[in-house]
């Protein structure tokens, strides 16, 4: 097999994708990091404060049918709630319910356009901070919009083919972000352009962006992206664009890879065989 013409060596562990990624982040994009870290905290002490709820109100203590019909009855006074109100309350919890929901996309397309602007610069080796990033994803945010628009679609139209193609296709797309600030392409030209980087290294492209997520439980997600991607874009156009063959995955890549398909399969078993029980002791 060639060996790619690049002054890097290329990677195809996952784990050293992951650390080399990390390693970028916090040394050439300080900002974005300390982003990706209040993020995991502000997530951290949301589950805290839920899971405490929850205890507190004894819900953990609750089997599914108690659960069920709580759910019911909330429901219940939902429908009651909406029958009994007047057009104008609906009309301003419907516009409130709109701009919160409005405001929650566009904080999260800017936190994804940050984070794979950051990735585009960090691919080029540059220094990048988060003011930089903020901008340039706030200027471009209707084009960034349309990406997302399109991925999910396409992601979409795959699962309609049994699940397990739009899960092959979305790793296959996951780099459209980096393309759309590197290159400038846009739109569908951005998902063709991830589509080619990652043809032939599909399993070192998932597992170098899932191992780490499996090592911290995926804790350390928003940290990952930047610096994963920027690794995988940097060494996968280099080979893709020198026409050259992609070195082959990673033993590990494939253990990861198996090794969360065996665990989803245990989960469905054990989910099925205490379903089964539910419903024999119903």
């Amino acid at each position: 097999m060639s060996t790619p013409k690049s002054s890097e060596k290329y990677e195809n562990n996952p784990f050293y994708v992951g650390l080399k990624g990390l390693n970028l982040l916090f040394n050439k994009a300080l900002g974005i990091a300390i982003l990706a870290l209040v993020l995991i905290g502000i997530n951290l002490v949301s589950q805290a404060v839920d899971t405490t709820l929850r205890l507190a109100s004894g819900d953990f203590y609750k089997n599914e049918a108690q659960i069920n019909a709580l759910n019911a009855e909330d429901r219940a006074e939902i429908v009651q709630f909406f029958e009994n109100a007047e057009t104008a309350e609906i009309v301003i919890i419907a516009v409130i319910i709109a701009t919160f929901v409005f405001i929650a996309i566009l904080l999260e397309l800017l936190v994804y356009g940050v984070f794979e602007y950051a990735a585009a610069r960090l691919s080029e080796n540059k220094t990048v901070g988060f003011g930089e990033a903020f901008l340039a994803s706030l200027r471009q945010l209707a084009s960034l919009l349309w990406l997302v628009i399109v991925v999910a679609v396409k992601i979409f139209l795959w699962s309609l083919l049994l699940i397990v193609p739009g899960i092959i296709m979305a790793v296959r797309y996951s780099l459209a972000g980096t393309v759309f600030f590197r290159e400038g392409l846009r739109g569908n030209a951005a998902v063709q352009r991830s589509a080619e980087l990652t043809k032939g290294a599909w399993f070192t492209t998932f597992a170098s962006q899932s191992l780490w997520n499996i090592i911290t439980l995926g804790i350390i997600q928003p940290l990952l992206a930047p610096g994963t991607n920027a690794v995988l874009y940097r060494q996968l156009s280099t080979v893709t664009d020198a026409k050259e063959a992609k070195p082959a995955a990673h033993w590990l890549s494939w253990l990861t890879f198996f090794g969360l398909v065996s665990i989803a399969v245990a989960l469905l078993i054990v989910l099925a065989i205490v379903g089964s029980i539910a419903a024999i002791n119903s």
